[in-house]
């Protein structure tokens, strides 16, 4: 244990070296714990140089966080472990380091981060022992940093440290420069700093003066010049020339001449400029040289150009031109290329792409991504017909729609007649042709495509009433619709609005029917051989029919027939009729129909 371990709350204090010094300790105990307190203080003073502050209240653990840094958990100590102040850090495997603290932060532990003169803290250890330097006067190894000088608030500068601070600053820097180009330093303690002149510029050094000037300007080496004030004006180091301008004396050629013509500077000639009539020695004919685009004028005008019956507007029309306009002219004329050669009607008709035809009624016309139009309604059998007059035509005809299935009752059209759906035992599937005839709101019946999902849709063939009405819906498939035939009995109206309605319709048959018979109502008749199937015939014999059955009787038992009183028939069911002949039934009642026996025969299908 060590003095640094102590607290400065005294009722902490229970051990020294572990040896109790608690109440009722044995009196022992007194003399070695004293002996242990003396040995420590002993210690301390012997390391006057270094002493671990730790919390600054006892035993503190220096936990290794890194190369670099250690941590003390839960105090901040960050006013003694500051920046810049020296340290000494001792680990069993570290060994002793020396260096400065380079920062610290308080955020729940302490964190100490470390610059060492050399080493780092090794990985084994995992608590270290972290010394800082004392105020001690003359320490071995230096306790205080020197960048601590200005900073440390704790400790104060040693005489050493400001000695050595102090010749260091002063030996350590470098007088840095910069020129118009580069840059460079001088080191102060060692180097020369020299000013060199150059060409104008002159330096001399004498005692603690250093002059610098310029040279005086030669032709051959750069300096300070003069300049007349005849002709030159100086004004806060700019040179002008002065409004009179330079005399002519004092320039060495004055004079310019123009191809023989001589014109003094400064003076005038009152000729044209540059008027041949002038010029002795100028060329009257076969001009050489090149006059460039940029030194004539521009919108020269046609007239000027050849005998100037040529317009501006003609002229022109060269800049089309890509290669000789005869040329060009020749091409164009070329009969299998254009309609020039129109007095041969072949050749035109060639040059049109109409082929071999001699007039427009015979051969054929191929037209290819075109059109054919302003035709009116043919009236002849061999004139061209429109499309309007066709649709016109076809307006009105009825024909058949070949359905797969039809609904045998209301269904939802938003979720019925999608794909995979099953309608009257048939599975559906996408774009099949539904017949839905049986609507509770019958303006929804009609023609309708089987959707992949969703709400289903018209057919577009037969979305308005005109298209559906008169129709004859044939049924393909379907455990109750299928075979079966249904019109559309609706002739106008607005889809929506109209109630579409439909009917089944039995198709008649010339064929052989699959059965016929004769029902019997009473005890009149007796029937056989009913109901034929196949082939064969259906047998009636005659019974007893009461006199009330027969109409004009009554209830007489008697009637007269024909002309003779004679013919005269007891009618009590026990005698038959005689045979007579048609020329005798002349008393039977011409418009009672109840004396004929009628019976009716019912054919099914």
């Amino acid at each position: 244990m060590t003095v640094s371990n102590y607290s400065t709350t005294a009722a902490n204090n229970t051990t020294i070296n572990s040896i109790s010094i608690a109440e009722g300790m044995p009196p022992s105990n007194v003399n070695n714990a004293m002996r242990n307190q003396l040995s420590d203080i002993r210690s301390f003073l012997n390391d006057k140089e270094w002493f671990i502050v730790g919390d600054r209240d006892g035993a503190c653990t220096f936990a290794r966080a890194s190369a670099t840094s250690v941590t003390i958990a839960s105090t901040n100590v960050t006013a003694d472990y500051h920046a810049n102040r020296r340290v000494k850090v001792i680990g069993s495997n570290t060994g002793t380091l020396y260096g400065k603290i380079a920062s610290s932060s308080f955020s729940t532990n302490t964190t100490i981060n470390f610059t060492f003169d050399s080493g780092t803290i090794s990985g084994s250890d995992t608590n270290v022992d972290v010394f800082v330097g004392s105020p001690f006067t003359n320490p071995a190894i230096p306790v205080i940093d020197d960048n601590s000088l200005g900073t440390s608030t704790v400790l104060p500068p040693s005489q050493n440290s400001v000695k050595s601070f102090v010749e260091n600053l002063v030996t350590g820097q470098d007088l840095d420069y910069a020129g118009d180009t580069g840059t460079s330093a001088v080191d102060l303690d060692s180097q020369t700093f020299t000013l060199a002149g150059g060409e104008g510029i002159d330096t001399t050094a004498s005692g603690q003066t250093l002059t610098i000037a310029g040279e005086d300007a030669t032709t051959s080496n750069k300096g300070i010049a003069s300049f007349s004030s005849d002709n030159f004006s100086v004004s806060s180091g700019a040179v002008t020339i002065k409004d009179g301008g330079v005399a002519n004396a004092e320039l060495v050629n004055s004079t310019v001449n123009y191809g023989g013509v001589s014109l003094a500077l400064g003076g005038s000639d009152t000729t044209p400029a540059f008027n041949l009539t002038d010029a002795t020695n100028y060329p009257t004919s076969s001009l050489t040289g090149t006059i460039s685009n940029s030194q004539v004028a521009s919108g020269i005008d046609a007239t000027k150009i050849a005998d100037g019956s040529v317009t501006n507007s003609e002229f022109q029309f060269i800049n089309t031109l890509s290669s000789n306009a005869q040329t060009q002219i020749d091409t164009k004329l070329t009969a299998s290329d254009n309609l020039s050669d129109v007095a041969n009607a072949g050749t035109s008709r060639t040059n049109l792409g109409l082929g071999d035809i001699s007039t427009q009624a015979a051969s054929n016309v191929a037209i290819t991504g075109g059109s054919i139009t302003g035709l009116g309604s043919p009236s002849q059998n061999d004139q061209a017909a429109t499309k309007l007059y066709v649709d016109n035509l076809v307006t009105g005809l009825k024909t058949r729609i070949i359905c797969r299935a039809a609904t045998t009752g209301n269904i939802d059209l938003t979720q019925d007649l999608q794909n995979n759906d099953t309608l009257d035992g048939i599975t559906l599937a996408t774009n099949d042709r539904v017949l839905v005839k049986d609507q509770s709101n019958n303006t929804q019946n009609g023609v309708y495509k089987v959707v992949a999902s969703g709400t289903a849709s018209r057919d577009p063939d037969f979305d308005n009433v005109d298209e559906l009405a008169g129709q004859m819906n044939i049924i393909k498939e379907g455990s109750t619709n299928a075979d079966r035939f249904f019109l559309c009995t609706t002739d106008s109206g607005s889809i929506g609005s109209a109630a579409i309605l439909y009917t089944q319709v039995n198709p008649s048959s010339g064929g052989t029917v699959t059965q016929v018979g004769i029902a019997q109502a009473g005890s009149e008749f007796t029937i056989s051989g009913s109901p034929i199937t196949t082939s064969g015939n259906i047998t009636l014999g005659i019974g007893t029919i009461a006199n009330t059955k027969i109409s004009g009787l009554g209830t007489a038992s008697t009637k007269a027939v024909g002309t003779s009183a004679n013919n005269v028939v007891q009618l009590d069911g026990s005698a038959r009729l005689p045979a007579v002949d048609g020329s005798q039934l002349t008393n039977l009642p011409g418009a009672s129909l109840g004396d004929a026996i009628a019976f009716a025969v019912v054919f099914g299908g």
